[in-house]
């Protein structure tokens, strides 16, 4: 009888990458995964520590499943506990620089076979899982390196990922090959430094558009999406790369954290608004369909209002399509936790409530500029009466109805008609 695993999976895309290739490599060793976690066996907790919300829920989600599985193995894997060590109510703890233990160290726990078998320590290169999949609707995510090189003051990514470690360009291209075969035509190319593909080897910022040119070179690929850029690594060459690329998707989320040189300085990022400004006209020349999605964190120490005023205002200025507010939580191990003065916690709430409100405003505003317009929708959830919802190349969700039932995965035009707040309504025309 298999062995049966449940994952409780925290944080980003690159997270739950993770957690889909361990689930591979257990599937290859005759694990089943399930999906109830009061039927597993082993349950594995993939922690982040992005925050130190994270930081307390991960150490409340391993609580909870030895509460819900007393007899289960509970493994406690990823960021946080690279980061904090042994978790006591855990059976396995390893962090992100000995994931290639966990299997080994599982088997063993489970008395299957350990002792025979042999893996590769994977501390100083990229672990290579193998072809992956992680469904996420319609789309797969692919994963393509790990690590940064950057420290900025107020993140524990560097510490708790290590350095910048890519993955081969024919692993990337095998498993996107392999995933075409299981009917899937967008991809999601991710990493913890997405520019920094191969940088550890002396490469620039077109590393990755060589491998994107790669990728589309696979007939079976329609659509290429990309995960989080940096400002600074949005070369004119890249940005011309990118626009040479039909299978690129106009949406693009650029890196921003706040709108204050000021406080771009404190945070260490490589790069100011001039700059910031910049990347944004290039990419709206090169795509000028273009969706630019951020991130912006508020309250970082020393913050005054005037900074928060300016931050908000550049946020006007770019007219993002969508922004991810985050007040400041400072992570013991970064510069800025020991930075002077914090803001109190009313100030920072009062702050990215109000950059809330900006987003939401310029989302509904950039939904209203569709009307009118043919977009090209892959559909990802279908009802029986006909309707069915997707989002189109510029990541705006539409939602329509058919004559003819569509199916998920489909790709087809639009017509956008209205809108229902942030996304379009819209009637398939071809």
């Amino acid at each position: 009888m298999a062995y049966k695993v449940y994952f409780q999976t925290l944080g980003c895309k690159v997270n739950a990458y993770e957690s889909a290739a361990i689930g591979k490599l257990l599937g290859e060793e005759g694990f089943e995964e399930v999906f109830n976690p009061e039927d597993a066996d082993i349950y594995i907790v993939n922690t982040c520590a992005v925050t130190a919300e994270a930081d307390r829920k991960s150490r409340q989600m391993i609580r909870k499943a030895r509460r819900i599985c007393p007899d289960a193995v509970v493994v406690a894997m990823g960021c946080h506990t690279e980061m904090s060590g042994d978790e006591s109510d855990a059976d396995i703890t390893v962090g992100t620089s000995d994931r290639s233990s966990l299997v080994p160290l599982l088997l063993e726990k489970l008395q299957m076979r350990a002792s025979e078998r042999e893996f590769p320590d994977a501390s100083e290169q990229y672990f290579e899982y193998g072809s992956v999949l992680l469904r996420e609707e319609t789309r797969a995510v692919i994963k393509i390196e790990d690590g940064c090189n950057n420290f900025c003051t107020y993140c524990i990514i560097p510490y708790s990922r290590g350095r910048v470690r890519s993955r081969t360009r024919d692993a990337i291209l095998q498993e996107i090959t392999d995933l075409t075969k299981k009917g899937y035509s967008e991809f999601v190319i991710t990493g913890i430094h997405l520019c920094s593909f191969e940088k550890e080897q002396g490469k620039d910022e077109t590393a990755l558009g060589e491998l994107l040119t790669s990728v589309a070179a696979i007939p079976e690929v329609k659509r290429i999406r990309l995960g989080s850029l940096e400002p600074y690594s949005m070369t004119e060459k890249l940005i011309s790369m990118l626009r040479e690329n039909t299978k690129i998707c106009p949406h693009f989320h650029l890196s921003l954290q706040s709108g204050s040189d000021s406080v771009l300085k404190r945070m260490n990022r490589k790069y100011d608004t001039a700059l910031y400004r910049d990347v944004v006209k290039n990419l709206r020349e090169a795509f000028p369909t273009a969706s630019i999605t951020t991130d912006m964190i508020c309250g970082f120490p020393g913050e005054t209002e005037e900074e928060h005023k300016d931050s908000s205002a550049f946020a006007e200025e770019i007219g993002f399509t969508h922004i991810h507010v985050f007040p400041f939580s400072p992570r013991k191990g970064t510069k800025a936790w020991d930075m002077k003065p914090q803001v109190d916690a009313d100030t920072k709430n009062r702050r990215t409530a109000e950059l809330r409100k900006i987003s939401d405003e310029m989302e509904e505003a950039r939904a209203k500029e569709f009307i009118g317009k043919t977009v090209e929708v892959l559909v990802e959830k279908t009802e029986e009466d006909g309707t069915w919802e997707g989002y189109c190349r510029e990541y705006i969700r539409v939602r329509g109805k058919s004559e003819k039932p569509a199916s998920a995965g489909e790709i087809f035009l639009a017509r956008i008609d209205g809108t229902d707040g942030t996304a379009v309504l819209g009637t398939q025309i071809s």
